[in-house]
């Protein structure tokens, strides 16, 4: 499930033709780090789903742009490499979400938030 959770945050976005994989995908796990953060800080979780609802929309192209990578197999390669060197990583965000997840599994907007996280 990890690997697929790792997929779905980094493919689905339109690339960035001057970018590399590796770029997009590090701009991508920046984008989730934040919008996850501004869940995290809030109160409750209706304070977390409109945070989380803020900071997707300041940083959409970011997860637009890391969807096509999917479209270039050496795009694609390189970002899966990246992504299994830098494991650790990903694997502290990946946690962080699904404890945010569960905590607000009820509300709505939260639950909202990272399914456009999944498909801007």
């Amino acid at each position: 499930m990890r690997r697929a959770c790792v997929f779905m945050l980094v493919l689905g976005c339109q690339q960035d033709r001057g970018s590399t994989a590796v770029e997009l995908t590090d701009r991508s796990w920046t984008a989730h780090g934040a919008v996850v953060a501004a869940g995290e800080s809030a109160k409750t979780c209706a304070e977390a789903g409109a945070a989380m609802q803020r900071e997707f929309i300041a940083r959409r192209q970011a997860f637009v742009d890391a969807m096509a990578i999917d479209k270039d197999k050496a795009q694609l390669e390189a970002a899966t490499a990246y992504i299994e060197a830098n494991e650790g990583r990903y694997k502290d965000l990946e946690t962080r979400m699904a404890a945010l997840s569960e905590r607000c599994a009820d509300e709505p907007t939260v639950q909202a938030a990272f399914a456009q996280m999944s498909s801007p």
